[in-house]
């Protein structure tokens, strides 16, 4: 048995859900169960079928969900992707198109541009 350190931690727990993933993926399509049956064009993706699709890892794909960065749907704990949606946004060149990259871009530029001060913590000790 392979034993694990504290540092290679969080890439296993990372492999495991991925492998996980697509361990329940198999199980559903064995037993019919996959929810592509509705309209084609509108169809629902599980996190692994959008990670194969886009070429990324499924902690990367939860990563880009927390940050708001791809469009997904949550009910409860449960992530839900549409076809669709997911190849509009790789159209638009991957933005949610809400502007958050550019609101980020506008505030990194103004604290670019500002004065730079000396944290407060700093300012008492030095005469």
């Amino acid at each position: 048995m392979n034993h694990i350190t504290f540092e290679q931690l969080p890439q296993a727990v990372s492999l495991l859900i991925e492998k996980v993933g697509l361990l329940a993926d198999k199980v559903e399509e064995a037993l019919g169960k996959t929810s592509g049956q509705h309209d084609k064009e509108h169809r629902l993706l599980t996190l692994n079928e959008v990670a194969t699709l886009l070429g990324k890892s499924a902690s990367t794909i939860y990563s880009m969900t927390s940050e708001k960065r791809i469009p997904y749907h949550k009910r409860g704990n449960k992530l839900y992707f549409f076809e669709d949606e997911i190849i509009r946004w790789v159209e638009q060149g991957g933005t949610s198109g809400t502007g958050n990259e550019e609101e980020f871009n506008r505030r990194l530029e103004a604290l670019r541009s500002g004065k730079k001060h000396k944290p407060s913590s700093l300012q008492g000790n030095i005469k």
